[in-house]
């Protein structure tokens, strides 16, 4: 009889300390980094100490029929909140930077417009849709030998908030901040 070694017991738990991002950088960027040497176009590492899966939900509708309430599905999902993550700031700043140079797309630092391709610029505002500034990124769960068990895709994501740094003279550990995404829809596949 041969036994699967990664078959386990119903009694092992998920541990919340095994995760991995894998955070892919938006069209513009992978465009802009042909011409831009500082833009790194392999996916964004992130030493991600923290994040939160959103709730999923379908919410139910009452429906009311003879002095009744009966409840049914609403067959919709909500819009989903912010995605939130904490990471450690690289030696040389990169990420941070990078993650800057993604959200000053959406409004120019100095010339406060849009600073993507102008001509996705006017289809966002007929069509309502522009993805030249969005991705789609992962978080893996891992398993106890650090292998990628469930995966968490999340679509259409962009930055939305990149977090403060606080220096301090008399503080020598390393620079954490956050970064906020915005995203659309919340894939999940098992691995």
């Amino acid at each position: 009889m041969t036994t699967n070694p990664t078959q386990q017991s119903i009694l092992n738990r998920a541990s919340d300390d095994k995760f991995l991002l894998v955070l892919n950088l938006p069209k513009y960027l992978k465009q802009q980094s042909l011409t831009d040497n500082s833009i790194d176009i392999e996916p964004l590492q992130l030493s991600v100490h923290g994040t939160i899966v959103p709730a999923i939900q379908v919410p139910p509708v009452e429906l009311r029929f003879g002095g009744q309430s009966h409840h049914v599905s609403s067959y919709s999902r909500p819009s989903y909140p912010p995605l939130d993550i904490n990471f450690m700031v690289d030696n040389n700043f990169k990420n941070y930077w990078l993650l800057w140079k993604w959200l000053s797309i959406m409004n120019d630092p100095l010339g406060s417009y849009y600073a993507g391709t102008p001509t996705n610029a006017q289809s966002d505002i007929s069509s309502g849709v522009n993805t030249e500034y969005q991705t789609d990124f992962s978080i893996f769960g891992l398993d106890e030998y650090n292998n990628q068990v469930i995966e968490f895709i999340y679509h259409n994501a962009f930055i939305t908030n990149l977090g403060a740094i606080n220096y301090e003279y008399r503080n020598n550990n390393f620079i954490e901040s956050t970064a906020q995404f915005q995203f659309s829809q919340l894939e999940i596949n098992l691995l």
